[in-house]
């Protein structure tokens, strides 16, 4: 029995990695790029359990210390799903730093947005997850973003407070961004301006508005969402991971290339 050990647990790795595969909990744990790796190793798992259940040949010396490999099983049930609660989001903002920048005088003034003729039928950007990621990282951290002020977005996304760069009144909405797996994840997403609406932190809405000029507390540019239209979703039935753009379709990124983004 004591041989048969080693046989069972690479049976049980094997049963566990197709169970989450097969009820679409795999990508809560794992980035879409990351996922092959895994599910290659199933084959040789079954194989392993075949020989070590059934082979002679095959010599195993059973140590107390072994119990250990029951551990990630143990971790992997009291996971659950691996969604990370909305929370959770305050311990996991994104730590990426901006460039500093030397400021210059702006020589045109910004637009004045007729709110009257935005039409969210077809809006500028209509953020998919697609290119929720990408588009997030450089609306806030990119200064030639300037270029679409005044443009109409619409989105999803969960809220978090004000973090330690954004004015009072200021909150973070989106999603956690992952590039590996569930331990690297961190809230990733757009700046939104309340604009005289009520928004409540940890909850998911849907917002459409447009994108204008704003200072964060080191008198940096960022591209806040100034809200026109918002709704509270439930946020059960949305998608809350989102991954780098060449993890979705083909991997050409084709969604991002359209809007002609100047880096």
């Amino acid at each position: 029995m004591k041989k048969k050990y080693l046989g069972l647990i690479c049976l049980l790795y094997a049963l566990i990695i197709l169970f989450v595969n097969h009820y679409n909990i795999l990508r809560n744990f794992l980035a879409p790029q990351m996922q092959i790796y895994l599910k290659c190793s199933v084959p040789v798992l079954l194989l392993m359990a075949i020989v070590i259940f059934y082979s002679d040949k095959f010599h195993y010396h059973f140590k107390i210390t072994d119990l250990l490999l029951l551990l990630p099983l143990v971790m992997l049930i009291m996971a659950g799903d691996g969604r990370l609660t909305l929370s959770a989001s305050t311990n996991r903002i994104s730590n990426i730093k901006r460039e500093k920048v030397v400021k210059k005088e702006r020589t045109k003034k910004d637009p004045k947005i007729d709110v009257s003729k935005l039409d969210f039928e077809n809006p500028y950007f209509d953020v998919d997850d697609e290119i929720y990621l990408d588009l997030g990282n450089y609306l806030m951290y990119n200064s030639k973003a300037e270029a679409f002020i005044g443009k109409t977005i619409r989105l999803k996304g969960f809220t978090v407070g004000n973090s330690d760069y954004l004015p009072n009144g200021l909150y973070g909405l989106g999603k956690y961004g992952t590039s590996c797996c569930v331990a690297d994840a961190g809230f990733m997403g757009y700046i939104i301006k309340p604009n005289g609406h009520k928004i409540k932190n940890n909850t998911w809405y849907e917002v459409e508005g447009y994108i204008e000029r704003h200072e964060d507390l080191s008198g940096h540019d960022i591209f806040p969402i100034t809200v026109v239209n918002i709704k509270e979703i439930d946020g059960s039935n949305e998608e809350e991971y989102v991954y780098p753009c060449y993890n979705y379709g083909d991997g050409s990124c084709s969604k991002m290339k359209k809007y002609n983004l100047k880096y």
